[in-house]
């Protein structure tokens, strides 16, 4: 894990973290810290161009370091900006989001799990069931055929179906014929769940974007 020291002059704050999975095992990846396209810091004779790309591999145990300039550094401009924060890891959703690095924070090092912000819960509850009810009266037969009942309820609540990606990519494009925006739950070959950014692009198309090119497979209800 290299860490490269800033230029004499530049403020700078060390930025650390790891990543992990919910059972302990490191992630790789890469991290992506963007500042507006260009920073120039007259105080110290230097332009910074780009962003800064940090490589999370396995022989890091899921741990980074990287010193970034200070966004409240003097005589920098523009004044007031942010580095925006692109999370690509293996397995895992993709994610984008601000954090600011005031220098003050330069006497020692900053850790990203306090300025990251906690993702929205988007799975599914568990339904608590209570106890059960009298039984009512018969009601009258009505007109509807048991085959229209359930046709109307197979169009109503679709019964699950499984998608299948075979070769290794990026962004999964699946075709449905769901009446709504299904819920998408997906599986790598050993059967394990992993995250994916999933969008709907139109009323019969779901994607899954990932960090990197996978393979497996895709249920949606």
């Amino acid at each position: 894990m290299s860490v490269y020291e800033l230029p004499a002059g530049v403020p700078s704050v060390r930025l650390t973290g790891r990543f992990i999975t919910p059972d302990g095992r490191p992630l790789t990846g890469r991290l992506t810290f963007a500042p507006p396209s260009v920073l120039t810091m007259s105080d110290a004779d230097t332009i910074s161009h780009t962003a800064a790309v940090v490589e999370i591999r396995a022989e890091d145990l899921g741990r980074f370091a990287v010193n970034l300039i200070a966004t409240d550094a003097p005589g920098i401009s523009p004044r007031g900006w942010t580095y925006l924060v692109t999370e690509r890891l293996k397995g895992a959703q993709m994610r984008e989001y601000p954090i600011m690095l005031p220098e003050r924070h330069g006497g020692g090092a900053v850790d990203l799990a306090d300025l990251a912000p906690v993702s929205p819960y988007s799975g599914r509850y568990l339904p608590v069931v209570g106890p059960t009810g009298a039984t009512g009266p018969q009601g009258a037969p009505g007109e509807v055929s048991r085959v229209e009942l359930e046709d109307l309820e197979e169009r109503m609540a679709p019964r699950p179906v499984t998608w299948t990606q075979g070769h290794a990519s990026s962004l999964w494009t699946i075709s449905h014929s769901f009446p709504y925006p299904p819920a998408v739950r997906v599986f790598d070959t050993s059967g394990r769940e992993f995250g994916g950014r999933v969008d709907h692009p139109s009323s019969s198309t779901a994607t899954v974007q990932f960090a990197f090119a996978e393979t497996g497979m895709a249920i949606l209800s």
